[in-house]
């Protein structure tokens, strides 16, 4: 009986304890330069395509092994077939079912000079258009010619949209629409949530099953 209600709530806390698939829309589809490559000329600007455009509120930067940014603004550049088709999961019908996406939408990121050799990273934050987030880095190894900052020069000091770090996204055009992603199917938003609740719902549900199982201990006869 015992062994029974135990099983019982094992199987519950892992349920609750599991996250629903992410719906990952509008994810990095491919970098230049690659993730973890090495990049031995120096190049006026870096490259991040993704399954759709970015946000008009979109934030990006590309930083020196020091951590000085030299990244100068962004633009969106001229859609493209993937040489490679991305898959994304879609909400559709209250099923998770897999969307292949074939056009690729580039962010063109200005880079200023290369003050040093070593590892640059551009890191990138947006909101997709059902109200994902979309967030991550590029890392590569920067091993050509060192060159001057322009004249003039100053770091860019600009932070994220406040929409951007907010724990719920809100569902913005993206920049230049002109139209979905061909075969693209929309699903609703879901905002991003701390892990802690599912925690503690775990804990509540184990302390439910385990007080009735006391209970019952206590209720029950004893056998002789």
């Amino acid at each position: 009986m015992y062994r029974k209600i135990a099983a019982v709530l094992a199987a519950v806390a892992v349920a609750v304890l599991l996250p629903s698939p992410a719906q990952a829309h509008g994810q990095l589809a491919f970098s230049d330069p690659v993730d973890r490559s090495t990049l031995t000329e120096p190049r006026e600007s870096v490259r991040l395509v993704f399954t759709e455009k970015a946000n008009t509120a979109a934030y990006f930067t590309v930083k020196a092994p020091d951590g000085t940014r030299v990244d100068h603004g962004w633009s969106g550049g001229e859609p493209k077939p993937l040489a490679s088709p991305v898959q994304e999961l879609t909400l559709r019908d209250g099923n998770w079912e897999p969307q292949l996406y074939k056009i690729g939408f580039p962010t063109v990121i200005p880079v200023s000079h290369w003050p040093q050799t070593g590892v640059y990273t551009i890191t990138y934050q947006s909101v997709a258009s059902d109200g994902d987030k979309v967030s991550g880095e590029v890392r590569f190894d920067y091993q050509g010619k060192i060159t001057a900052a322009p004249a003039g020069w100053q770091p860019p000091t600009n932070q994220p949209d406040p929409m951007l770090l907010g724990q719920t996204a809100t569902p913005q055009q993206p920049a230049g629409s002109g139209g979905a992603t061909p075969g693209a199917v929309a699903g609703p938003a879901e905002p991003d949530s701390p892990t802690w609740p599912y925690w503690a719902l775990a804990g509540l549900v184990a302390a439910v099953v385990l007080g009735g199982v006391l209970v019952h201990r206590r209720g029950a006869p004893r056998r002789r």
